[in-house]
C-alpha cells in the first residue's frame, strides 16, 4: 500500500483538494488529510467525504510534522505555504518525496523537486531540473446534470472574491463586463449572481455600491459548499470575469474554471483565456465583452445548451484521464539533478511488494507510467 497524506496548512485551496482524492482513492491508496477543519470555510472536506462516499482521515495540519516518516509522498497542496514549512523539509533527504502545488511560479523554491502546477501559466521554464507536471484541479466524479432552473431567466454566475485596492479598482476581475450588460439591457432576462465569502462581499459591495442597489445582482455569501451547488443548479453559466491581460492570463488560475467543469456548468468567458485552457469548444466565448454575444446567451434553445454540457463533460472526462496520467508520473519517475532517487528503491519493504507492476507506456514520450 502506498502512503500519501495531504496536507494543507493556509485557510485556501480545499477546493482543489478533490483532484487529489479522487486519483488517489481510485487506486486503492491509502490516505491521510492534514487540515484545520476549523479553518474550511466553505466545508470542502465534508462534501468530498460524501461526493467519494469515502470517510478520509483528517488529523490536524501540524501533526504531519511528527509523521513524515509514515508516508510514501507528501503533497503540499499550495506552495505558498513555504513560510510555514519546517526547516528539514529543505533537506534532499526528505524533500526528494514531498510534491508541492504550485498556483503561481513566484512560490516555487530551489529545494522543491516535484512539483505540480494546477495552471499551464505555471511552466517547465519555471520548474527547471524538477520533476512536473500540470494537473488541472477537477475530478470526474460529480456527475449531476445541472440546471433546473425555476423561471425562465438565464443566470448568470461570478463565484470567489473580487480583489481591489483601497480606491475600489479590482484587480483581478472586470466589474465593467457586468455593467455593460446591466446598463444596454436594464430590463433584460437575466440576473448575476455572486458567491463569496461575507466578507469579500461586504468590501466588493461597498466600493461598488452599484451592485448591491441593482435588482438583476443577486448576492449569496457565505454560502458552504453543499448549498452553494444547490443554489447553482439554477445557474446557466459561470463567468471568470478575468480581466484582460491580467493575473490569470499570465501567473495563476482562476478558479472559476475547475469549478465550472467540476459541476458541469458551461463557462460564459473570453476566448483568449479558453483558448490558454483548451476550453473553446465548451464554453461561449466573446472577444472584448459580453455584448457581443448576449443575444445568443439570452435566446439559446434547450437542445443547443446541453450540447455545451455535453462537451464540458467530456472535457473534463480528458482532463481527468490525463490528470492520473500525470500524477503517475511525478510519483513514478527518478529524480534527474543533484538528487538520483528510484521510487521503488525508496519505498519501505513492505510496501514496494504490495504494489502494481509498473509497465512502459511506449506512447509516452515524457517516459511516464502506467499501473496495470
Amino acid at each position: 500500500m502506498v502512503r500519501f497524506a495531504l496536507i494543507q496548512l493556509a485557510k485556501k485551496h480545499t477546493e482543489i483538494l478533490g483532484t487529489f482524492y479522487e486519483i488517489i482513492l481510485k487506486n486503492k491508496w491509502d490516505l491521510t488529510v492534514f487540515f484545520d477543519l476549523e479553518d474550511d470555510n466553505y466545508t470542502f472536506i465534508p462534501y468530498y467525504n460524501k461526493l467519494f462516499n469515502y470517510t478520509i482521515s483528517i488529523r490536524k495540519g501540524r501533526e504531519y510534522e511528527s509523521e513524515m516518516e509514515n508516508f510514501d509522498f507528501l503533497i503540499f497542496a499550495s506552495s505558498s505555504d513555504d513560510c510555514r514549512f519546517l526547516e528539514y523539509m529543505r533537506n534532499p533527504n526528505i524533500s526528494h518525496k514531498c510534491i508541492f502545488v504550485h498556483h503561481q511560479a513566484i512560490h516555487i523554491k530551489p529545494y522543491m523537486i516535484r512539483n505540480i502546477s494546477v495552471t499551464p501559466l505555471v511552466t517547465n521554464d519555471h520548474l527547471n531540473n524538477t520533476v512536473s507536471q500540470y494537473i488541472l484541479p477537477v475530478y470526474k466524479s460529480y456527475k449531476t446534470i445541472h440546471w433546473k432552473p425555476i423561471s425562465n431567466k438565464v443566470i448568470f454566475a461570478v463565484i470567489g472574491a473580487i480583489r481591489g485596492v483601497n480606491s475600489g479598482k479590482t484587480v483581478d476581475r472586470d466589474l465593467n463586463l457586468v455593467q455593460e450588460v446591466l446598463n444596454a439591457y436594464p430590463e433584460g432576462n437575466y440576473e448575476f449572481w455572486f458567491f463569496m465569502r461575507k466578507n469579500d462581499w461586504a468590501w466588493i459591495a461597498r466600493k461598488h455600491k452599484w451592485l448591491r442597489e441593482n435588482k438583476r445582482v443577486v448576492a449569496f455569501p457565505g454560502l458552504k459548499t453543499e448549498n452553494m451547488i444547490k443554489v447553482l443548479h439554477q445557474a446557466k453559466f459561470i463567468l471568470p470575469l478575468a480581466k484582460k491581460k491580467g493575473w490569470f492570463y499570465w501567473e495563476r488560475l482562476t478558479g472559476s474554471i475547475p469549478l465550472a467543469v467540476n459541476f458541469n456548468i458551461p463557462l460564459l468567458i473570453d476566448r483568449e483565456l479558453a483558448a490558454i485552457y483548451g476550453l473553446q469548444d465548451c464554453s461561449m466565448c466573446y472577444e472584448n465583452s459580453i455584448l457581443e454575444i448576449y443575444e445568443n446567451l439570452i435566446k439559446m434553445s434547450d437542445d443547443n445548451y446541453y450540447q455545451y454540457i455535453v462537451k464540458i463533460v467530456k472535457y473534463k472526462k480528458d482532463i481527468c484521464k490525463q490528470n492520473e496520467k500525470n500524477f503517475f508520473d511525478i510519483c513514478m519517475r527518478q529524480i534527474i539533478g543533484k538528487h538520483v532517487i528510484n521510487y521503488f528503491d525508496n519505498l519501505h519493504a513492505k510496501n514496494a511488494a504490495n504494489l502494481p507492476e509498473p509497465r512502459q507506456n511506449n506512447n509516452d514520450q515524457r517516459r511516464g507510467f502506467f499501473f496495470r
